[in-house]
């Protein structure tokens, strides 16, 4: 009687040593999988920060570059900026290493990474686009990442006047945009030409001019002229980020 109850107590207690090691295996490997997601959820957002950190850095760059190129710069100032760059985020990353190539874009309408039409069909476009190759690696894994960036400031220009005597009054309204997102102006500078093959004339105060921002990327501009048969206008817009745009049109009477 008493080897038979003690045998029942050695199986019992044999299933509970059993039951208790089959929980601690399912409790570890649940731990262990548990750590390798938070740990690559870890490294994840490391490398997701860092990558947006390189990215800001390029737009700034090449924002920067844009700037120069359209106010009287070197066209080779992109590639030159983006360079730098590179050179500076490979030098001063710490936490392993990261290899940066910029590759400006160089297919029509872009050369050289960058695209100015400023032309009489009321539109005017300044642009710069370039891809990057991302390579970041540590003791522990290896990131690799493509992104393309593309700025592109776009100015669209309407004009058109009234008859009153001897003067004209004439109504320029200009609309801009950054990544076909409206805009705000920095500056706007309007001239005109009021004679073929004229001299193009500053709108100032003695045009007696009027402007109205509708604080969503349009202005209107209002002024008074003398002028013969025709009327051609011209914008120069500086956008928030010193990107210059300029757009031309041919007056419409109303």
């Amino acid at each position: 009687m008493k080897k038979t109850m003690m045998k029942r107590q050695t199986s019992g207690q044999a299933l509970i040593i059993t039951s208790l090691v089959i929980a601690m295996l399912l409790l570890s490997t649940t731990y262990y999988v548990f750590e390798i997601k938070r740990s690559a959820s870890r490294e994840e957002a490391t490398t997701d920060f860092t990558l947006n950190m390189i990215k800001q850095a390029t737009i700034n760059t090449m924002i920067s570059a844009l700037a120069n190129f359209t106010n009287g710069g070197e066209r080779s100032s992109l590639a030159i900026d983006l360079s730098r760059l590179s050179s500076n985020i490979e030098d001063h990353f710490y936490k392993g290493q990261c290899l940066i190539q910029f590759t400006p874009l160089n297919a029509s309408p872009y050369r050289d990474g960058t695209w100015i039409s400023w032309e009489d069909n009321g539109s005017g476009i300044s642009s710069a686009d370039a891809s990057s190759t991302v390579n970041f690696s540590d003791s522990t894994a290896t990131y690799y990442s493509e992104f393309e960036t593309i700025l592109t400031t776009r100015l669209l220009l309407e004009s058109a006047y009234l008859t009153n005597g001897t003067e004209k009054n004439v109504n320029v309204t200009c609309t801009l945009y950054n990544e076909n997102e409206p805009a705000l102006a920095n500056d706007i500078v309007i001239t005109y030409q009021n004679e073929t093959d004229g001299p193009w004339i500053t709108v100032d105060s003695s045009n007696n001019p009027d402007t109205v921002d509708y604080g969503n990327g349009t202005y209107l501009l209002s002024f008074n002229v003398d002028m013969q048969s025709f009327l051609r206008v011209s914008a120069n817009v500086h956008d928030m980020r010193d990107i210059l745009v300029i757009a031309n049109t041919t007056s419409m009477e109303v």
